[in-house]
C-alpha cells in the first residue's frame, strides 16, 4: 500500500453513486423513490434545496467515508454540513522539532437534535401595591 509524505496511508474517501443521491433526494423531500422532483429539503433545518444549484451536500452520516450505502447517505445544506464537521490543523514537525507542514483533521460533531427541556410553570405572584397596603 502506498504511503504519503508523512508515512501515512492515503484517504480512501468514496463518493456516493448518482442513484443513491437521487433516492436520498426524494426521501428527504418526503416522496417515494420513483416520484422525482427538482426541489427537496435539508434533513436538519428544512431549507428548500434545488437540484443542480449546489447549495447542498450529501454527507456520510456515520463518518465512515468508505461506506457508500444508502443508510449512510444524508442530504444537508452547506451551512448544516459546516456546523456538523469541525476542521482543525495540526503542525507536523521533523526530527529536529522544526515545522515542515500541516495535517488537516476533520472530526464529525454529529447531527443530534437538541433535547427538549421541560419548562416549569410558576405561579404569578400578586404584586402588592401601595393601594393594597393602605387598604383602598
Amino acid at each position: 500500500m502506498p504511503y504519503n509524505y508523512w508515512g501515512e496511508t492515503p484517504n480512501k474517501r468514496k463518493n456516493f453513486k448518482i442513484s443513491t443521491k437521487k433516492i436520498e433526494w426524494n426521501r428527504a423531500g418526503g416522496r417515494e423513490d420513483g416520484d422525482y422532483k427538482i426541489t427537496s429539503k435539508c434533513r436538519e433545518c428544512g431549507l428548500r434545496l434545488r437540484w443542480g444549484v449546489r447549495t447542498y451536500e450529501f454527507d456520510h452520516k456515520n463518518n465512515k467515508e468508505w461506506d457508500i450505502s444508502q443508510k449512510n447517505c444524508y442530504l444537508v445544506c452547506r451551512n448544516c454540513h459546516g456546523k456538523a464537521t469541525v476542521i482543525k490543523k495540526k503542525k507536523i514537525k521533523n526530527a529536529l522539532g522544526y515545522p515542515i507542514g500541516h495535517k488537516t483533521i476533520k472530526r464529525k460533531v454529529g447531527y443530534k437534535k437538541p433535547k427538549k427541556t421541560k419548562i416549569k410553570k410558576t405561579r404569578k405572584r400578586k404584586l402588592k401595591t401601595i393601594w393594597d397596603e393602605l387598604g383602598w
